[in-house]
């Protein structure tokens, strides 16, 4: 009896993903078992459903750190530069899986909050806790944790698309590198939430 191919959850969900990308949420289990070399009862021995498979294919049930450090993270007097972290920690995270949130979205299978509702709560949070301290002007957490958010979205998007177009357009210009973006997207926040000293 030939002894079964040795192969890593990490080999079968590189497999899936590229499977999923180019097929969307319903391809076959079949297909992602061939490409990774191995049999679909394989596949089911290591993920118990397909949604399971998909889920950690696609990355979107990972929560990293810095999601799980928000919540309880105090600001201090640094404020400014622990901004510039967490949105460096989040365009990261946005370059990984933004692509698979949208295809999922795409395909009505959205994950429950979609990261950019979680991230704008959390932020909200962080800048509600650093406005009672005074390390930044008083105002609505919500609507600076919904434009920081939503800036970084759109740059992770339109950087995205931008790397996909093989012409130039009209309306594209050189992407800015993600270090760059975050520092003149605190600096432009900045300049309307800074304390009055």
């Amino acid at each position: 009896m030939a002894r079964l191919p040795k192969i890593t959850n990490d080999e079968i969900l590189a497999a899936a993903r590229q499977v999923f990308l180019a097929e969307g949420v319903g391809a076959s289990t079949l297909t992602i078992a061939e490409k990774a070399g191995i049999s679909e009862a394989s596949i089911f021995k290591r993920f118990a459903t397909k949604q399971a498979l998909f889920l950690a294919a696609m990355g979107i049930s990972e929560t990293p750190q810095w999601v799980k450090d928000l919540p309880r993270r105090q600001p201090t007097a640094a404020i400014k530069s622990e901004l510039s972290q967490i949105c460096r920690e989040m365009v990261a995270f946005y370059q990984k899986v933004l692509p698979r949130v949208l295809m999922m979205m795409a395909q009505n299978k959205q994950p429950f909050p979609p990261p950019p509702m979680r991230d704008t709560n959390l932020l909200a949070g962080f800048l509600e806790r650093a406005i009672a301290q005074g390390y930044i002007q008083s105002g609505n957490a919500k609507v600076i944790a919904h434009m920081i958010v939503g800036a970084i979205v759109n740059y992770v998007i339109m950087t995205t698309i931008a790397n996909k177009i093989s012409i130039p357009l009209p309306f594209t210009s050189p992407s800015v590198d993600p270090d760059t973006f975050v520092e003149q997207l605190i600096e432009t926040v900045w300049t309307g939430i800074a304390p009055d000293r």
